[in-house]
Formats: C-alpha cells, sequence, structure tokens
C-alpha cells in the first residue's frame, strides 16, 4: 500500500531537492504543497520518469492547514518551508493533532531547544513522532560525532565546518536566516562551558580536501550548547560556514562587523539585493562544496587521538545534502513502529543511516584517524609527530 507524504515548501529549494529524492520510491504518494497549485504542477511535470505518484496542491500553513490536512490525510508531514529563525510551531502542533508523522529540516537555535518541551506531550497522546533538525546540522553533524567518538573516554574539541559550492542556488529563507544574526551573539562552547561569539565573525582558512582552501566564519547552530554537554566536551565546540565567492563571504562578514558596532541594524531590507547580485558574484565560483568534521581527545584505549571527517560534493549535488537526514527520517517512520513523542532527528539516526541516502548522488566521505602522545592544544596548533592509525 502507498504511504502518503506531504511536502511543505515543496517548491522551495530544498522541498523540490526532497521531492526528486523521495520521487525515486514507487511505494510512495508525495503532495507537492505550495501557494501556487499551478506552480507545483510545473514542477511535477519537470521531473523524469518519478516512479512515486505526485500531487499537486495549494496549501498555506497560516489558513485552514487542520482543514488542508484532513483533507489530504498524509502520514508524514515533512516541512521544507523555513526559515525557522523566530518560527512558532503551530504547524507541527496542527499536524500531530492529525495524526501524522512530522519532521522539519530546522537549524535555528531557539526553535530547535524549545521543540520537545513544546510538542512531546502532543506527540504522544497522538501516537505519533515530531522529529526536528533534520538537515545537515543539527542531524548529519551530531550523528558524525557520535559515530568518530563511540567509546572514547573523553572529547576534548569539535571543530566542524560546511563550505557549500557557490554555484548553488539559494532561496530568500537561506539569507533571511543568514542576516537574523550576523553580528549578534550566538552560542560558543568554549573551556568546557557555554560561553558566545558574534555570527559570521572570528573567521579562518581551512583546508578542505580536493577543493583547497576556504574562508569560513562562526555562524549560530545548536550544535556548540548541545554536543558540548551530551559529549561532555572539556575544550571546545565550532562550528563555521562560509559562501566560495569572496565578495559574498566578505560583504557577510562586513555587514556582522557593522551590526556589531551599532552602525547598523535590521538587515531584511538587503535581501533582494543580495539575491540579484548572487547573479554575478556566483559567476566565478564552483558547484563543489564540503563539510569537515575534527574531533580530538582520548580513544576507546586512552590514547590521544584527532580524528577526522570529510565530505566532497560535486556537480552541484552539495545542496541535497541538508534534505538526506530527512530523507533516512521518512525511511525510518515507514518502515516498522516509531516511538511516539518530540525528539532530535539524530535521536532516531546513525551516520550510515543518511550515508545510505547519498547512493546516486556525487558525494563522497572519508574518514581518517591519528594518534600523538602531545596534549590537545599542541595538537591543534602544530599537528606533528602523530602516526596514521590502520583504516
Amino acid at each position: 500500500m502507498a504511504q502518503s507524504i506531504l511536502i511543505i515548501g515543496g517548491t522551495g529549494v530544498f522541498g523540490k531537492r526532497l521531492v526528486r529524492h523521495l520521487s525515486r520510491q514507487p511505494d510512495l504518494v508525495l503532495y507537492v504543497s505550495s501557494r501556487s497549485v499551478a506552480k507545483a504542477a510545473a514542477f511535477i511535470r519537470s521531473l523524469p520518469h518519478p516512479q512515486a505518484e505526485l500531487r499537486p496542491v495549494k496549501l498555506d500553513t497560516r489558513v485552514n492547514l487542520q482543514e488542508q490536512l484532513d483533507h489530504i490525510q498524509p502520514r508524514i508531514v515533512v516541512d521544507c518551508s523555513g526559515p525557522f529563525q523566530g518560527a512558532g510551531y503551530a504547524t507541527a502542533q496542527a499536524v500531530l493533532e492529525a495524526g501524522a508523522h512530522f519532521i522539519d529540516l530546522a537549524d535555528a537555535r531557539d526553535y530547535l531547544a524549545g521543540f520537545a518541551k513544546a510538542l512531546d506531550a502532543t506527540a504522544r497522546r497522538n501516537g505519533v513522532s515530531a522529529l526536528t533538525g533534520a538537515s545537515s546540522t543539527p542531524a548529519l553533524s551530531t550523528c558524525v560525532a557520535k559515530h568518530l567518538t563511540d567509546g572514547w573516554q573523553r572529547v576534548d574539541t569539535i571543530d566542524i565546518a560546511i563550505t557549500p559550492g557557490g554555484k548553488s542556488e539559494v532561496g530568500r529563507s537561506v539569507i533571511e536566516a543568514i542576516l537574523s544574526y550576523a553580528g549578534k551573539d550566538v552560542p560558543l562552547w568554549t573551556n568546557g562551558k557555554l560561553s558566545k561569539t558574534t555570527g559570521w565573525q572570528n573567521t579562518k582558512r581551512i583546508d578542505v580536501p580536493g577543493l583547497g582552501r576556504r574562508r569560513v566564519a562562526v555562524v549560530e547552530t545548536f550544535d556548540a550548547e548541545y554536543l558540548g554537554p551530551r559529549l561532555n566536551v572539556q575544550s571546545r565546540v565550532s562550528f563555521s560556514a562560509g559562501l566560495e565567492s569572496g565578495i559574498e563571504q566578505r560583504g557577510i562578514e562586513a555587514l556582522a562587523a557593522l551590526r556589531k558596532r551599532g552602525i547598523i541594524g535590521a538587515l531584511d531590507a538587503l535581501i533582494p539585493l543580495l539575491l540579484k547580485a548572487r547573479r554575478i558574484t556566483r559567476i566565478p565560483t564552483s558547484s563543489s562544496g564540503g563539510m569537515l568534521v575534527d574531533i580530538c581527545g582520548l580513544d576507546a584505549g586512552g590514547v590521544m587521538t584527532l580524528t577526522k571527517w570529510a565530505l566532497v560534493a560535486r556537480q552541484d549535488h552539495g545542496p541535497n545534502i541538508p534534505i538526506l537526514p530527512a530523507a533516512a527520517a521518512i525511511r525510518k517512520l515507514l518502515s516498522g513502529p516509531a516511538k511516539p513523542g518530540a525528539d532530535f532527528a539524530h535521536a532516531v539516526l546513525s551516520l550510515p543511516d543518511i550515508q545510505d541516502e547519498m547512493q546516486g548522488y556525487d558525494i563522497k566521505t572519508a574518514t581518517s584517524a591519528v594518534q600523538t602522545k602531545q596534549s590537545v592544544f599542541d595538537n591543534a596548533l602544530r599537528p606533528h609527530g602523530m602516526k596514521e592509525l590502520p583504516q
């Protein structure tokens, strides 16, 4: 029997990619929602040889959502709309009251922090699951960190960085999310406790295997305050991101600096201009992006170890990465009984679950580890004298 899934924001940047991904499965009925049913229908017609049944639907979550859910009767609803900065839980609440499982691609700190408290009782009462953060962060980043440190005696530092390809499509919601915290305080785990720093500042350059050096800056994620206490990180949890275009990267950094100094305020008015400017600024960039996770600490044998996980995506396949944890969560919910309640998506996922969804894309991952007798601080600053571990 075909399973019905409603994709909210089905014609947005991430919604379209999730629909394409799921359309390869013949046992699904996908309701592709948009505020314009004509737009949803046109997108469906553009998909070559879908195996799933695709149905366009006009849907506005602010108007008669409960009535529309009762009509569609989906088993799972996935919210790809964004941005989730400043968002509430009305959509998720309506989905759960309708007796459907709920998944979102949220990465906004406040939304993630309050999700379980706001929705757990409703999900349990209706016997369904509500899963948040089913995206690159915190689902993928947390699954990588758990996988790399399994059995470790101590975790000292976790450094995560994402740098997408510059030619990738960027929607309004992504720019809006970036500008919402640029120049504002964002969480940072340092010296074993929660602190704060400034969003899109504290820049550095990182080496991405196969892509070269790229510039990144600290961004707002839930990982810093979540992974710190969860893995009892003794020193630092940092999360950085970078735009391949130097003009775009330095432009956001400049806006953040001006906002930090109080010279400018809200940045929303710049969104249309920035979207138009990308037509030019993206020209010299590539369609390749990457993600790095570096973790240092004492492994299961008590040996100081630096382990690295690297992901490289080419052919503009990188923007699929944020939807793969959601796809993995859908597969989990459809494969058997789901635990009722509200939680993070990574609570029901493993790194292999997400990597299985990478099949068919030009996305490659690699893990390496080296051992050293140096302190974690020497190791971070001068990584010499290390010995390769057998893989």
